[in-house]
């Protein structure tokens, strides 16, 4: 899969990238899924770019082209000011409208107080840049628009995974009736700190709504027993088998989460 990953960075910076990937289990195959997603809006006229951790782009001209994947146990955003050499982002944007960020390994606090790791999380640029202005970096508080789980192993996902994967989005979505008792001043945000305050960020009522309006998938090397996918519509996450290099599976993967990008206007 590393070969593909270069690939996909190289081709997004329009020149040879570093890459720096992290040891581990499945680590190579968030790389796989995450790059995928960016070539992919790429090709669909989005500006994508690499930015490294204190927020710069990365610039096909530049001496220093790395992209660090996170290593080790995961954590937040690192501040701008611990320099450069932290984990690296993708961003992309549509001409007039808001930047995304793309983020491998990251974790989200939940109104619980736990930290949890989601393997690919896409949100608001701006909720990167506020964190990045911490002196040390920071978590964010809430729940990504878009959230992966990636599964490299051989045997068939669990139910008791899929339940896991549920409970951690479940404390990480902030409605309405939260606000009261989070300690978060202003308008109310599904994401903290530094979404936009416009509608679609606001929280909802209900987890039925804002299960609806986000993007949540399992992504798996191998399959899933039936009572793990059976439990998957009402919590409207989805399933996703066979992701492989060059598979019809995760062409549909990536092409499914870029038109859903595409189709909520980011």
């Amino acid at each position: 899969m590393i070969p593909n990953v270069k690939a996909a960075l190289d081709t997004v910076l329009g020149s040879a990238a570093t890459l720096r990937n992290a040891g581990g289990a499945g680590r190579a195959f968030e790389l796989f899924v995450m790059t995928g997603i960016a070539r992919e809006l790429q090709v669909r006229g989005y500006d994508v770019w690499l930015q490294r951790s204190d927020g710069s782009r990365i610039r096909s001209s530049d001496s220093d082209r790395r992209f660090i994947q996170r290593g080790g146990a995961p954590t937040g955003i690192a501040g701008s000011a611990q320099g450069a050499g932290n984990a690296s982002v993708i961003s992309f944007q549509w001409p007039g409208r808001v930047a995304w960020e793309i983020w491998n390994g990251v974790q989200f606090e939940g109104r619980s107080g736990a930290r949890h790791e989601i393997d690919i999380a896409i949100v608001p640029a701006g909720v990167g840049q506020a964190l990045r202005a911490m002196t040390g970096g920071g978590v964010a508080t809430g729940r990504p628009r878009i959230a992966i789980e990636c599964k490299d192993v051989k045997d068939p996902g669990s139910i008791d995974e899929m339940r896991a994967f549920v409970a951690r989005l479940y404390d990480l979505t902030l409605l309405q009736a939260h606000h009261a008792y989070l300690p978060f001043g202003g308008t109310a945000q599904a994401i903290h700190p530094g979404a936009p305050s416009g509608s679609r960020h606001r929280p909802v009522i209900t987890y039925w709504i804002e299960n609806r309006r986000t993007k949540n998938i399992v992504a798996r090397k191998a399959g899933f027993v039936p009572g793990a996918a059976a439990m998957t519509s009402y919590h409207s996450v989805e399933p996703h088998a066979g992701i492989t290099v060059g598979s019809p599976n995760t062409t549909a993967l990536i092409g499914g989460v870029a038109s859903w990008i595409v189709a909520q206007g980011y």
